[in-house]
Parts: structure tokens; C-alpha cells; sequence
């Protein structure tokens, strides 16, 4: 339940905080791997894509030794876009909650959002952008960066087969037996119901371009949009060091990003 509400949530804001591309390009990861995926799509709204992603996060396939090996990287960009002009930038000092955003109560945590906004302006500056006091100074593009947390739950309960197979030497019902002639009881106990959780967050970052025109009054057009998935499992030292790596894999297969 706590997952569907995170997806309507999600569908929320694509369908009204940000405008997509008419026609947003699919990215080629470089050396792409388990944290690198791809959608081709001629029509497909970044946002849509980061409701994939929440998606994707409900249901990790197969065997997991690390929480990094459930990590994802998504980019998008609009086609036709010149990231040249965009020289100066500007972005907020803190990520924007999506759940408080929509209404909903959030188990978002902040204590990461300064380093994750330096490793964002970093990975900007690096190519060639200059970050610009808004106050002071109107940037060419703003950089918006928001985050969602969702708390998946999953349980199963281990059913006692051996010995309750009912009648002697017959596949009748588990569970069922019959002492004598006429009389008949259920067993129990059933075996303990065991129940795991982990902790799932996205990451979205949106390169806005004011001077485009949004199809809808009160949207913005990004031009560029990552998003970053993954388990919000392990120290604090290791989840940083994931969703770095993950902002640097975003640039990196992303090389148009360049002002240069």
C-alpha cells in the first residue's frame, strides 16, 4: 500500500510540477552495466521515467549480495537542446521532499543533502558550468533536485509439510489426519510468518531551462534529467559513496552535458 501511494504520488508530479520534452532522447551508458539501463522512447516524459523507476524499486530480482547492485542510473535530455548557451546555473540549497510536496507523510531523511547537492554542482562544474547567486545574478538554467523513500515490506510464512500429509500413504490434504475411523482434526502449529523490509530511495535531478517555453503555465521544461535508484541499506559512509558514484555514472553517460 505504502508503494502505491508513492506511485500515484509520482504520477502527480509528472503530470503537473515539470513539462517533458516533446521528444526526449534516450541516453547510451558508457560501458553499460547492472547500475546503467536504457529506454528507447519517441514520446516519453521524464517523469514517466521516474515513475519506472519507483517501480523498478518494489521488485529486485534474483539473489542480492550488495545494495549497490540494485542501483540505477536513468538519464534523459531533449533532443535539439544546446547545453552550450547554458553557461551560469543556479540550484536550491536543500532537495525537495515529493511525498511532503503531494500531501503525503515522508520518512525522507536530509542529513545527505548537502553532500549531495556539492557532488551535483561539483559534477557541473566540472564541465564547464559556473554556479551564480540567483539574487544577484539570473543564471542561463537552474538545477532542481528532489527525492522520494519508500518502505517496502514482504512476508511469507514456511508451511510445516512433513508428517501432515493427512491419510497414511496418500497425498491428501496437508495438514489433515485421521486417528481413527470417524473422527478427523487439522494440525497446527503453522510455522512462524516471517517478514523482511528494506528501505528504497530515488534520487531525481532536472536541468530547467527558463527561457523555453512550457506548454502549460506553471511547468518548466527540462532539457536534461537524471534519476538514481537504488537500497537505502548499510552506514551512512556507504550509502553516501553509492549515490556519488551514482551522480558521477549520470554525468558520465551524459557527455552532451558539456559547455564546452
Amino acid at each position: 500500500m505504502l508503494f502505491c501511494s508513492a506511485c500515484a504520488m509520482i504520477s502527480r508530479l509528472a503530470k503537473g510540477l515539470i513539462a517533458a520534452p516533446s521528444r526526449p532522447a534516450d541516453d547510451t551508458p558508457i560501458k553499460p552495466s547492472r547500475d546503467c539501463m536504457r529506454m528507447k522512447s519517441g514520446g516519453l516524459r521524464f517523469c514517466v521515467g521516474a515513475l519506472f523507476v519507483v517501480l523498478w524499486a518494489g521488485c529486485y530480482p534474483g539473489e542480492i549480495d550488495s545494495a549497490s547492485q540494485t542501483d540505477v542510473v536513468l538519464t534523459f535530455h531533449k533532443i535539439g537542446a544546446d547545453f552550450k548557451v547554458n553557461n551560469t546555473l543556479s540550484m536550491p540549497d536543500s532537495i525537495v521532499d515529493i511525498s511532503k510536496a503531494a500531501g503525503a507523510s515522508s520518512s525522507l531523511d536530509h542529513q545527505y543533502d548537502a553532500q549531495i547537492l556539492a557532488k551535483i554542482q561539483q559534477q557541473f562544474q566540472a564541465i564547464g558550468y559556473t554556479f551564480v547567486n540567483p539574487a544577484t545574478t539570473k543564471p542561463d538554467a537552474v538545477v532542481l533536485v528532489a527525492g522520494i523513500t519508500v518502505d517496502n515490506y514482504q512476508a511469507w510464512a514456511g508451511y510445516p509439510w512433513w508428517g501432515y500429509w493427512g491419510w497414511w500413504g496418500s497425498w491428501g490434504y496437508w495438514g489433515y489426519s485421521a486417528s481413527s475411523a470417524g473422527s478427523s482434526s487439522w494440525y497446527y502449529p503453522w510455522s512462524p510468518v516471517v517478514v523482511t523490509s528494506y528501505k528504497s530511495g530515488t534520487l531525481f535531478i532536472n536541468l530547467v531551462d527558463p527561457d523555453i517555453p512550457p506548454p502549460q503555465a506553471g511547468q518548466a521544461v527540462s532539457i536534461w534529467g537524471a534519476a538514481l535508484n537504488g537500497m537505502l541499506e548499510g552506514t551512512s559512509t556507504e550509502i553516501l559513496s553509492r549515490i556519488a558514484t551514482n551522480i558521477t555514472q549520470a554525468f558520465a553517460q551524459s557527455p552532451y552535458l558539456s559547455t564546452q
